[in-house]
């Protein structure tokens, strides 16, 4: 049997988009023979009982965590791992061999905090007799070396996404570049070809990741309590993570036809009967996409904000920040333009082309097919 090992993690820092796709790959994955293992940091917020419903999950232990205020880039990367790749590389190997686990036929990693540094270590160490595993490296930054394999970048980078890489990869590495490589559930491919173009704004989606440390949910809400506003139903989804469920249904309550949702194991049914949604970037930004739902986004992150602004260039979202007081009216302002038939139907008809949502086994066949002759 084919024996994957994935490391990623979640937090309230990290937010849960990596484990989360992740978690996507390896159902496909599994569905195909593989027999999976993930390596995940115990914190709060880390998903590692959500993963073990499905899979055997390897917990590493907790470290003191430090405070993530005023750092961007590097250094809050390498907050979020919690201690130098070097250690981390040595407590995931003594890890998995107190599991037994001694080798591997793929290593997969989701995680800003590692680079060829930590994949050079893993690899020589589940290598054993053997070659060392095949190296998937799932990232979207393009500001660090790797020694994959494989590489995945799912996000939109227009014509210039297959040259960030260039020097950060070995030069036998495949590359798989854009949305239409984006790790969706199977759902999602199942739907694309059945869902119309929106021509009429009756219903909102709001979510904005599992955690929303910025309480962006209920500041659309109560942005939304406009007068010419009340008569557009809304969905709310909020994540488990919030630390503002109690800011959030106060406006629930006040405002009509609104409900909140807990989170859902899928929110393609949410996404297939709105009309527009409001949120931030992330995986989800492809699923909505996937599905022709136009969508208002807030990067909430430093990360997210380069490929929002090529998302929005190219017309395939409205883009809006968060960080001014201005941001209620620029909201409203932007749910305005969407009462136009012909806007709405246009931006509808344009997300849609970035992705079929069949990522996730598109990318399960490149990771099996290269390396079929290895397997045991």
């Amino acid at each position: 049997m084919t024996k994957i090992i994935i490391r990623c993690d979640a937090s309230t820092s990290i937010g849960t988009g990596h484990v989360i796709r992740c978690r996507t790959l390896a159902r496909q994955l599994q569905l195909r023979g593989a027999d999976i293992t993930f390596l995940c940091r115990r914190q709060p917020g880390d998903l590692i009982a959500l993963l073990e419903r499905e899979f055997y999950v390897i917990a590493l232990p907790v470290l003191p965590l430090s405070p993530c205020d005023g750092l961007e880039g590097r250094d809050l990367y390498g907050v979020w791992l919690g201690c130098t790749q070097e250690q981390d590389a040595a407590q995931c190997l003594q890890a998995l061999a107190e599991a037994g686990i001694k080798s591997a036929s793929c290593l997969v990693t989701d995680h800003y905090g590692l680079d060829a540094i930590w994949e050079g270590q893993l690899l020589k160490g589940l290598a054993g007799r053997d070659a060392p595993p095949m190296l998937l490296v799932i990232d979207d930054l393009a500001d660090r070396l790797h020694q994959a394999d494989l590489l995945l970048d799912q996000n939109f980078f227009g014509e210039g996404s297959e040259h960030r890489y260039r020097g950060l990869v070995p030069p036998q590495c495949h590359q798989l570049h854009g949305p239409h490589y984006a790790l969706l559930g199977p759902e999602y491919a199942q739907l694309h070809p059945l869902m119309p173009l929106r021509t009429e704004l009756r219903r909102l989606l709001v979510y904005f990741g599992g955690g929303d440390p910025c309480n962006l949910t209920a500041q659309t809400l109560e942005a939304l309590l406009e007068t010419r506003m009340t008569d557009l139903a809304v969905d709310v989804v909020l994540g488990l993570q919030s630390p503002h469920r109690l800011a959030v249904e106060k406006f629930v309550a006040i405002r009509p036809n609104t409900t909140l949702h807990a989170p859902t194991e899928s929110l393609a049914g949410l996404i297939a009967r709105a009309d527009l949604a409001i949120g931030a970037v992330g995986t989800t930004t492809w699923e909505r996409a996937c599905l022709g739902l136009p969508c208002i986004s807030v990067p909430v992150a430093s990360n997210q904000i380069p490929v929002s602004k090529m998302l929005a260039r190219h017309n395939y979202i409205r883009l809006i920040e968060f960080s001014s007081e201005a941001f209620p009216d620029k909201l409203l302002d932007e749910v305005d333009s969407f009462f136009v038939s012909s806007y709405i139907e246009s931006a509808s008809l344009a997300c849609r082309t970035l992705t079929r949502g069949d990522g996730a086994q598109i990318c399960t066949d490149h990771l099996l097919n290269s390396r079929t002759q290895s397997f045991p």
